[in-house]
């Protein structure tokens, strides 16, 4: 007898990046290759739960990538930990580097997962940074990789989540807005970077030609800018609140003109907006 079996389809798993990072700069011999096996094992794991590690030691490395110069070091390195999904980090040995590395997924709201040896004492910095963070400690490699397995098969629909949410970010929203206003009023790069004393050209092109998400700038540099380009936080960020409030008011309309202004003309319908408008503008004067 032949039997028909019918399967459940299932969503296929979003995939996702991963950043891995550790000491590279001043290690021993044997510290590299500690590290390098850790991130091997590691790797392995990623891959099987369908995540993209990137490895600095692969593209950035001070032994074998000495070539890079340290500003291509900062911007790959930066830009790779801010799109990604997670930031793993090997606090086996003291590292500069990674503390950067940390604060760019701190300030990015990127998960963190933090691996140590049972006998590493792990900085209170790094232990203490307010961010969606694991913490890992194992005595043995298979209990390094067992752990690890097990936490991502946990994170992962929050991952996941997190991921679809900020897809919104992949979008220059800021920097364009910074771009255009700026060029409105015949001003430069220079003449932004010479009125905030503190944001460098390079940042101010990194902003406008990048995505939200890999530029990422502060509420301190949005402020800076702002104030370089007579305007405020609110016309970089959100320049088109006047078109949403408009569209917001002709959505609450269109849900009432059938039911009791059936037939109404548009000079009719905008003087109707009109009044709710002023209305709202009296109830703020009432409030002051």
């Amino acid at each position: 007898m032949t039997q028909l079996v019918l399967f459940q389809p299932h969503a296929a798993p979003l995939p996702l990046d991963a950043y891995l990072a550790s000491a590279l700069t001043g290690l021993t011999g044997d510290q590299r290759n500690l590290i390098f096996q850790i991130s091997d094992a590691i790797a392995v794991i990623c891959k099987d739960l369908g995540i993209e590690l990137y490895e600095p030691r692969k593209k950035t490395d001070p032994v074998h990538h000495a070539e890079v110069s340290d500003a291509e070091v900062f911007r790959t390195d930066r830009e790779r930990v801010l799109n990604s999904d997670l930031v793993i980090h090997l606090c086996h040995f003291p590292s500069t580097g990674s503390g950067e590395e940390l604060d760019f997924a701190h300030t990015a709201l990127v998960p963190i997962i933090l691996v140590s040896h049972g006998e590493t004492r792990v900085s209170r910095m790094i232990s203490g940074i307010p961010s969606m963070k694991l913490h890992i400690t194992y005595t043995e490699p298979e209990q390094l990789r067992a752990e690890l397995r097990d936490r991502l098969a946990e994170i992962r629909p929050v991952l996941e989540e997190r991921k679809l949410a900020f897809s919104k970010y992949d979008a220059n929203i800021v920097g364009e807005n910074i771009r255009r206003l700026r060029e409105a009023r015949g001003i430069t790069r220079e003449d932004v970077a010479n009125a905030t004393r503190y944001i460098t050209i390079d940042v101010l092109q990194q902003i406008e030609e990048s995505t939200d998400k890999t530029s990422n700038p502060s509420l301190t540099h949005l402020r800076a800018l702002a104030a370089a380009l007579s305007t405020t936080v609110a016309d970089l960020v959100e320049p088109d609140l006047s078109e949403r409030l408009v569209g917001m008011l002709n959505e609450w309309m269109a849900g009432r003109e059938a039911a009791r202004f059936a037939g109404i003309t548009n000079r009719d319908r905008n003087r109707i907006l009109r009044r709710v408008l002023y209305r709202v503008i009296d109830s703020l004067d009432r409030d002051e």
